[in-house]
This record gives C-alpha cells, structure tokens and sequence, in this order.
C-alpha cells in the first residue's frame, strides 16, 4: 500500500498550532554558516602548516597539534552536526504530523551546543585533550554534548511515537537510530575509552569501534536522513523504491557497527577480529549502492530541470546529488581501504585522509548544504538572491573538493610505494609538499565557496523577493509502515534491533572478545635477543608526564606507535609490535597517520641533546621537517647557551626514550646497523671526485644542521649536545680500522660503517635508510673539509685474526688484561669510573667520559658501535680518534686483546641478563639466555665455540691488579699518543 502525505504543505494543521517552528531552525542554520565558515577555514590553517611548518608562528595555541582536533570535530559537530540538529526541527514535524514534543527544551539545546562549540574549541587551543582521535574533549564538554543530544533525542522519540502521521517514512528510521547509536557511542568514547582500566589494545579495539561509529552510525544515519527527506523535495520526484530504502538500512545497521578495527590491521589486535572488520567493510559496498541507487533513480526525469534550474530548490538538488556521488567513491574507496594488501600500501598516508574528506565533507556535509538551500527560501519567505552566486558555489565545491580528494589519493599511493621500495621516510614528505600546496589551493577554493554561501543566505534574508510556496514538488511519497503491525517497520523495532541489539553485539564481538584474550591484557612480551618471555616495565611518574606532554601537544596526530611486519617497517624502524607492550597505554597511542616517522621504537635511538634540538626547532637538525617547534618546553636560555628544558620537556624526552625498550636490548642485534665491514666501494678516484656534488646536496640535507657548513662541528642544533659532533676540519674520527695510531685516517669503510650503523649514545642517528650511493656520496664530501686527505695516505687496516673459543680461561685472563690498563678510565667493572676518568677532554677540549660497557645499546655513555667482538677488537687495537683512548696494537697480543673482548663483553652479558631478571625472566632459562646473549655479541659463541662454565656464569671472580702498577702500563701505552703515530 503506497501514502501520499503533504510535508511541506500543511496549512490546515498550522492554521491552529505552526508544526515547525521557523525561528528556532533558522537560528540553528544562522549558527551553522558560523560553523560552516570557521572550521574549513581551520583546515585550511593547519592545510598550510603541512608545507609552511612556520605559518602562524610559535604561539602553542597555533600550532598542528592545537588545531587539528579543532578542525576534525568542529567538521563533525559544527559544520555538519549543527545544521543536521536544526534541519532535525524541520523534519521530524513534518513527517510526524506534529509539532516536536519538548520545545520548551529546544533553546536549551540550542544554546547548549553552541556553548559546547564555542568553549570545546577554546579548550583544545588551551591544550585539553583526552588523547582518543575524534574523542578529545575532556568530560566537562562531553557531559553538555551528551545532554544536549539526549533531549534531542528525547523529543524526537516522543514526537515519533506520538505521531498522527501513520507512515514511518525511512528518513526517520536514520534519524532514530542515528539518535539512539550516537548516544550510546558517546558513552562507550566518553567514559568507557578514558575511564574503565583495560590494556592498550583492548583501548584500541574499543576506540576503533568509536571512531568508526561517529562516522557510521552518526554522520552516516543521520547525513541519509537528509538526502531521503530533501532529495525528492528538492527533485520533486516521489522515492525510487521504497524497498530499496529499507534494505539499504538494515544492511547498514547489521554491517556497520562491526566494521571497527578495519584501520588497525596488522596491529597486535586479535587477527579474527581484524578479519571480520575487514569482511563487513567490503560488505558494506551493498548498501551503499542501494542507497546510490535510490537516490539517483529518484532523479529521473528530473536532470535536466535540476542541472539547468536557477532556484534554491534546484541548488539544493545539486548539493544533495553532488553528496550521493562522493558517497559511492568515497565508500568505495574504504572499502577497498580495508583490504589487507591495499592497507599494507596506503595506511598511515594521505589515502585515509582522502576517505575521511569524501565521506565526512565530500558527502554529509555538503548533503547538509544542499539541505540547507532546500528550506532556507521557506524558513525566510524569501528567494535565494543570487543564482550566480550559488553556482560560483556550486562548482568551487565541485573543484575543490575533486582536485583535493584525488590528490590526496594519488599522495596515499606514491608515499606508500616509495616507503615499500625502501626510501628514507623524510624523502617521502619532501615528495608529498608541492601536493600539499595543491591540498591548500584546493580547501582554498572550498572556503571561498563557503564564504559565498554565507553571504548569499544573509542577503537572501534581507533582500531576496518573496518566496511562497507552490504545489508542485510539495509531494513525499512514503509507505505507511507504522501499519504494517511488523517490529522492524516501526520506531520500537529501530531502536531495540537497530539501535540496541547490533550496536552491542559488535561491542561484545570486536571490542570486548579482544580484551578477555590473555595476551592483550598482560605484559609479557617476548625478548627480542633471546626470544624468551619477559615483563613489559610501566612508566616511570616522569615518563607518565611526558606521555601527557605528548598527548597535549598533538604529537600522536603526526606519529603512530606501531610497527607492522609489513613493507619493510621492521627494517626501518624495528621490530614489529607485540600486544603485552600496550598493556599499560591508556589512552593507546597506535594512531591512524604518519605526517612524522613511527616512535615505538625510536627509544634511544637518538641521545637526549638530539631530543632537545629537535624540539627547539626541529628544520636546524632536519631541514625538511615540516614539524612545529615547542619554545615553550623550554626555560630561558642563559647567556649564548642552549635553551633548557622545563620539566615538561625532561618528561616528553623522557617518554620517548622509552619507547620501544621493553622488549630488551633490540638494537644491539638490529641487523641493518650490524656491520663489521662496510660497502665494497671500489671506485677509482674519477669516481669519488664526480660524487662530491651530490654527497653536498646530502649534506646540506642530513648533517649541517649538526656539523654545520663550514663541518667544524658546530651547527645550529651543536649547542644541545654534550657529546659535541665531530669536526671535519680535523681529519680525526672516532672508530678505524687503520693502523698508524688513533688519529690515522679512516677508510672510507669505516666512515660506512659509522654513517649506517650512528653513535649509540649520542647524536649521530644511524642513516641505514638512505641508500649506499648518497651514504657513499657524502663520505666523499666530508673528506674535502680537512686537507690532510690530500697530503697523508689512507693506512692499510689492522689485521684481525679469528676469535677463539669464548671460555672462562680466556675472559679471566681478560679481566686480569683489562683491570692492567683499562680499568685505569673504565673502572675495575667496566662503569666508566675509572680513577683516571675525572677531567678527561677530547682534542677540542669538551669533555669525555669512558664508555659504561654495561649499558644497553643506545644508552647515555655506553658504547658507540656495539659489543661485537669485531668492532671492540679494532678499538683496542687503533684506539678512538681525538680522545685519551691511544691505539693498544704494541701493547697486547692479539691473543691478549681477545681475551678483553670476551671479557667487556661479559660484563655486557651479565648487565643484560640483570635486566632480564629484573623484567621476570624464568631462572630455569637464566643459561638459555646467557647463551644467546653471548651468541649475539661473540660470532665464536654464535658458531658454538664456547664454553659450558661460560653459559653456566662461572666466571665472576678474579683478583684485582695492583692501581700503580696499571697506571704505569697506562702512561706507557698513551705517550705515543701525543704524537701522530701508533705506540
């Protein structure tokens, strides 16, 4: 049975009592060209930023991470949720045949949420932040925003089941679930999220369904509300099909709320529910063309009218199908997002935001626009004022929006496929900049559009002629299904099923079901050098506060903190993440972009000097940085000294220092830095000499910012750092493999070396990401600081015989080696403590400690290259360059050198396996560990040369040689330091 019922023209029920109250949606739609003006605007800001890291200066308040979730939800509860709550006054009236129930409460609601706007977005300049993306407001203002959509709702319900129209048209089916889901949600991202303890990957599921319900069960249900309410209004056509209609919803209502974890695949989150994310995703393409269908049947007959009208009807028509059209790519193109092979490519970029853009403004809020020009004329007794106007519109949208939105699609798949090949990840934003510019240019264009709106809607208010409203067009079909007498036909069966019954299966299934598996809710993780199961440690209260810093400050919106064993991030950034590591993130921090690198490892891969320029202004250590600075982590800098950290700051460095290090020492077997040896680099001299200009432009990109233009060491970002970077002028490195002493010249292997591998400790980031030919490149470069490459001769490298067996006789007789000489600076345990390490200076008088060899890697003052056998063994054998540390070649057989090796690296062994314990390691495995340990650190170990009282840990206990002795072998092993030559 088909119903014809009249919504726009019921006279003979207004006559006695008006259904809508004109003047309270005309100011809700007033407050909504605010909105629709000042959050694009928004992202237009932060649009610039991406480009012009410097734009608005260094204000905190101004800053990406301020703005950002100002624009995000001000798009959803301002541009798009504003308008959609007004029209709601509009709608429900007249398809209930009513006035709204409540109304006494409607300016309530409507000063409310503008309240919630307003004071919200002020909030997030201040740095309030709940840490949960689309979820960042702190519950003052999610209490105001539940309650103002609780008695919307409310009278939305009372007005439906009050209603003395029969017919249950399905725009109300949207709107009702719409209310009932988004509710329910709130509650689920407001206070379950941040307030009911769970791991960080149980928070993840949750979360995932959240964000995933703001947009498909508040923006989705309530944005078709829109089109199936004006669509044929504003077409003047009845429905296409009603059957279509109510297929597309209940498909929505079974599919959607199951689609959650689709943005965190190959995280630690249970794989089923990853899969099951990922099958209703595709799914979900059904009643997306049901929908796409039925609108654009709806306009049969009608395009050529609505492609060539000049009314508001007509605009409306044009706006509404324009959001039909984003919908079906946008839709698709999420679909396909969720895929596993597409996601390994294009997650983290530009491609997801393009889906948010399509989705949230390509099709709701310019749904809610074309509604809005469908009742504006009816709502002001006035005709649209400018047709031209309209149009400008019209097609800056239709520009705009297509030339951002295939962009950043484009964007998704060129990153994603220079990450996959292996590219340095700040040479993919450098490619992604000129394709932001566009992104700007192109919001521009969408902004200026607005504006015109604005404009249009205002002098239609005041000077447009008078509208009155005709018969034709006044027509909604709808089918009566309040008669039908069938559950799922009527508001009871939306809300219970719709509403109720599938919104809290999908919470059980996917985000409840995840956190009663055990290894998301426990902190064992498995050792990364020994594969034995551990502890993950919780935060520090400094490090607590640091991960707020973070939190407030935005830093999550750029970094993710995950790591997937896919293309190729356990190369780049380590090992890929295990679930017990989240057990105590909360809120998590996995993220959904990478505008920065991924941190969860990046946990001493820097020293703490490099953190502190970094965030001082991070383009004086990495020019193509588009990151903004932080003054304001920052006390007074005295005199021409460094600026100094505040507490905020110590604690934000203090943070990410610790990502990443609970699953053990990882980088000390971390096998793209593990060289003993390095490029073959067989060029002739020709060759070298035509890669000096290219190893500049490397330069000037990866290392001025540390060693400067003139390579004196001293760059802008140097005055941080306490181990200062290495003046090239000097012709003097560190660690060589060449014989002639400490201060011999290096071959340009051993400058490979240091270049991949970084100085643990330090400043100096290893640069295995950029490719051997730039590394290659800019070791030329760096030669032609310091002449002394053209007047003294390279030296051919010391020989290193085989290691011997790893046995208690060899590390005793090392000990007894070391405690001679060594412990004079390291100390008798190898802690740096030595007697002789007080006062101790490099060449350039800054100074020095002895390395602690039993700090992990990466540690403030352990060792710079690693506890391999190798690397040791030609330290102690040239000694390190412009320091105290002479060459020990003369001084000690190699059998003898050997011998202390094995010995510092025991105290290695045994630090670590310390630390193990510490993190609850078994006993009954102490001598598995101890023997991977040792495998990882001695290749005479790893082939299996060593001895079973070595696994066992018997070798502890030697006596102590006497101080005066060893500090004469010291002095004489230095004096031929003073010179040139080796001892």
């Amino acid at each position: 049975m088909e119903h014809v019922i009249n919504p726009d023209s019921t006279q003979d029920i207004e006559a006695s009592q008006p259904l809508v109250d004109k003047e309270l949606v005309k100011t809700w739609l007033y407050w909504s060209l605010a909105w629709l003006t000042i959050f694009p605007l928004v992202g237009l800001l932060v649009s610039i930023k991406f480009h012009n890291p410097e734009f608005l200066g260094t204000e905190p308040w101004f800053t990406f991470g301020r703005l950002r979730p100002v624009h995000v939800n001000g798009v959803i509860f301002g541009a798009f949720s504003t308008p959609l709550l007004g029209l709601v006054y509009y709608m429900v009236p007249r398809l209930a045949g009513r006035p709204m129930a409540g109304m006494s409460w409607s300016r309530w609601a409507l000063w409310g949420w503008q309240i919630f706007l307003i004071t919200g977005t002020l909030s997030f300049l201040f740095g309030y932040n709940l840490g949960f993306e689309a979820d960042e407001f702190e519950w003052p203002w999610n209490i105001l925003r539940w309650a103002v959509l609780a008695i919307i709702g409310g009278q939305v319900l009372v007005t439906l089941f009050r209603r003395k129209e029969p017919g249950f048209y399905v725009a109300l089916w949207y709107l009702t679930a719409a209310m009932v889901w988004t509710l329910m949600n709130l509650i689920l991202g407001n206070v379950i999220l941040p307030y009911v303890q769970m791991s960080g990957i149980s928070n993840a599921a949750l979360h995932g369904l959240y964000i995933h319900y703001v947009v498909g069960l508040w923006l989705t249900p309530a944005g078709l509300s829109l089109m199936y309410y004006f669509i044929p209004l504003a077409c003047k056509n009845p429905l296409f099909s009603h059957a279509l209609s109510k297929f597309g919803f209940w498909t929505i209502a079974i599919l959607y709320p199951f689609v959650g974890t689709h943005h965190y695949l190959f995280s630690p989150i249970p794989y089923h529910n990853q899969t099951v994310s990922i099958v209703t995703s595709m799914l979900l393409i059904i009643p997306v063309w049901a929908v796409v269908t039925n609108h654009f049947g709806t306009a049969l007959g009608r395009w050529g009218a609505i492609v060539h009208g000049t009314d508001a009807d007509s605009y409306g028509a044009k706006f509404l199908l324009l959001a039909v059209f984003y919908y079906l790519v946008g839709c698709f193109q999420g679909s396909t997002e969720a895929l596993r092979r597409v996601q390994e490519l294009t997650h983290f970029s530009d491609f997801v935001i393009a889906h948010s853009h399509f989705t949230v403004f390509g099709t709701f809020v310019v749904a809610a626009v074309g509604s809005m020009y469908y009742v504006w004329p009816r709502l002001t007794g006035r005709q649209l004022w400018s047709a031209r106007m309209a149009s400008w519109h019209f097609w800056l949208t239709v520009a705009g929006a297509s030339i951002m939105l295939l962009g950043l699609t484009a964007q998704g798949f060129i990153q994603g496929s220079m990450l996959e090949y292996g590219s340095n990840f700040v040479d993919t934003v450098v490619e992604m900049k000129p394709w932001w510019v566009t992104r700007t240019l192109a919001g521009a264009t969408m902004d200026i559009g607005f504006l015109l709106m604005v404009i249009n809607f205002i002098q239609t208010a005041r000077h447009g002629q008078h509208f009155e409203e005709t018969k034709t067009g006044e027509i909604l079909q709808t089918h009566p299904a309040g008669e039908e007498k069938r559950i799922i036909s009527t508001p009871s069966g939306v809300v219970l099923i719709a509403g109720v019954t599938y919104f809290f299966l999908a919470v059980i299934i996917q985000g409840i079901w995840p956190s009663l598996m055990p290894e998301t809710n426990t902190p064992k993780v498995t050792d990364a050098g020994t594969g034995l199961p551990i502890n993950a440690a919780d935060y520090t209260p400094q490090e607590q506060h640091g991960r707020q810093v973070y939190i407030r400050e935005g830093c999550w919106y750029c970094h993710s903190q995950y790591i997937r064993p896919v293309t190729g991030e356990t190369k780049r950034w380590g090992p890929v993440s295990q679930a017990g590591e989240y057990v105590y993130d909360q809120p998590h921090l996995l993220s959904t972009r990478r505008i920065g690198p991924d941190l969860f490892r990046v946990g001493r891969k820097y020293g703490d000097g490099w953190h502190k320029a970094h965030h001082w202004n991070p383009r004086e250590i990495v020019p193509d940085s588009v990151m903004p600075r932080f003054p304001w982590l920052f006390k007074s800098a005295d005199g021409d000294g460094a600026p100094k950290l505040n507490d905020d700051g110590k604690a934000l460095v203090a943070y990410i220092q610790k990502l990443g290090t609970n699953i053990g020492d990882w980088r000390e077997t971390f096998t793209p830095t593990r060289l003993t040896s390095g490029a073959a680099l067989q060029l002739s001299q020709r060759d070298k000499q035509a890669l000096i200009p290219e190893g500049k432009k490397v330069y000037e990109r990866r290392c001025i910012g540390c060693h400067g233009v003139k390579g004196n060491g001293k760059g802008p970002a140097a005055r941080f750092f306490e181990t200062k970077p290495r003046d090239f002028t000097s012709g003097k490195f560190k660690f060589r493999s060449t014989s002639g002493g400490p201060n011999s010249l290096p071959s340009d292997q051993d400058l490979f070396i240091t270049i991949t591998h970084g100085l643990w400790g330090t400043p100096m980031p290893p640069w295995y990401k950029i490719s051997a030919e730039e590394r290659m490149a800019v070791i030329q470069y760096i030669k032609t600081f310091s002449d002394r490459w053209q007047k003294e001769a390279v030296n051919p490298p010391v020989d290193i015989p085989p290691e011997p067996p790893v046995s208690t006789a060899s590390i005793a007789d090392g000990k007894k080696n070391f405690q001679s000489i060594c412990a004079i600076c390291h100390g008798d345990s190898g802690h740096g403590d030595g007697v002789g390490a007080t006062g101790l200076t490099d060449t350039w008088g800054h100074p020095i400690t002895p390395a602690n060899f039993t700090l992990a890697a990466g540690e403030p003052g352990g060792v710079k290259l690693g506890h391999d056998g190798t690397h040791i063994f030609k330290t102690i054998m040239t000694g390190v360059g412009g320091t105290p540390m002479p060459a020990f070649a003369n001084s000690f057989t190699p059998s003898q050198i050997w011998d202390i090796v094995h010995y510092v690296q025991s105290l290695r062994v045994n630090a670590h396996l310390k630390e193990m314990r510490v993190a609850g390691l078994d006993e009954a495995k102490e001598n598995n560990a101890r023997r991977d340990i040792w495998s990882n650190l001695s290749r005479a170990a790893d082939n299996g040369h060593i001895g079973d009282a070595v696994i066992a840990g018997d070798y502890d206990k030697i006596p102590v040689a006497d101080k005066q002795a060893n500090m004469q072998v010291a002095n004489a092993a230095e004096t031929p330091d003073k010179g040139e030559s080796s001892p």
